[in-house]
């Protein structure tokens, strides 16, 4: 089992981890990185790209790159053959063994070594939901929520959150309390909300970010209005600036 490291072209901060075997192939790794991305479409419609400059003889990508955002594939090597193992195209343990410091892994300059090139209806043209239409979010922070996993006790996120400007959010025993008496309904005809008070950086931004991690990963739908455009989970995507129809539906 290897771990490669994968980000998707045109959406800044997206790196994440796929763990596969190195005897699998590419079409293998096409539908892992689906899964893992909870995409909608099917998984032969991904572009797979060895993140290698120079064609796929140079220096990998590093994280800092895609943080800053990846905007085309040219100089890189396209994983056309669906049928050839992740060992054969330059993604093999021996290919991907790079010892990286901690000081460089906090610098982001640990290589990347997979990028995904999204198909162009996905990426660009607005979604029809149940809900209204919308545009993909591009947001490099809440775009990647779906994919979010708990290690231990903490969240471990692609990109920085917002207000702390780390990968990690540290799961108190106090969030999951006030969490599960927020949204457990006693009554199930009652209308159910909570008021979070108290004073600066007690962790309230932080708690409703964890709350919508698990609202989330339940498949349950999302509205989190902030003073940037809304952003909107329909239960399978996650969504920039919802229109009329989904106001209309909150």
């Amino acid at each position: 089992m290897i771990t490669l490291y994968c980000a998707v072209v045109g959406v800044a901060g997206s790196a994440f981890p796929v763990d596969i075997d190195e005897n699998k192939s590419v079409g293998h790794l096409k539908d892992a990185i689906k899964e893992k991305k909870m995409y909608q479409f099917p998984a032969d419609e991904l572009q797979l790209f060895l993140a290698k400059k120079g064609d796929g003889a140079g220096a990998w990508l590093t994280e800092k790159d895609v943080n800053e955002g990846v905007s085309d594939t040219t100089g890189l090597k396209l994983l056309d053959a669906v049928r050839a193992e992740i060992g054969d195209v330059g993604l093999s343990q021996d290919d991907v063994r790079l010892q990286v410091a901690k000081e460089e892994v906090a610098a982001l300059k640990g290589p990347v070594h997979v990028l995904v090139v999204v198909p162009e209806q996905w990426t660009s043209a607005p979604i029809v939901s149940q809900d209204g239409v919308f545009d993909h979010c591009m947001h490099p922070f809440f775009s990647q929520f779906p994919t979010v996993d708990q290690v231990g006790d903490w969240l471990e996120f692609p990109a920085l959150l917002p207000l702390t400007e780390r990968q990690k959010l540290y799961v108190r025993c106090s969030y999951k309390s006030i969490a599960a008496q927020a949204l457990t309904k006693v009554d199930p005809n009652r209308r159910k909300y909570a008021v979070i008070t108290g004073t600066p950086g007690i962790g309230k931004s932080v708690f409703v970010y964890y709350v919508m991690w698990r609202l989330i990963k339940d498949k349950k739908r999302v509205l989190f209005i902030t003073r940037q455009p809304p952003i909107y989970f329909d239960g399978s995507t996650i969504h920039d600036g919802p229109n009329k129809c989904c106001w209309n539906a909150y």
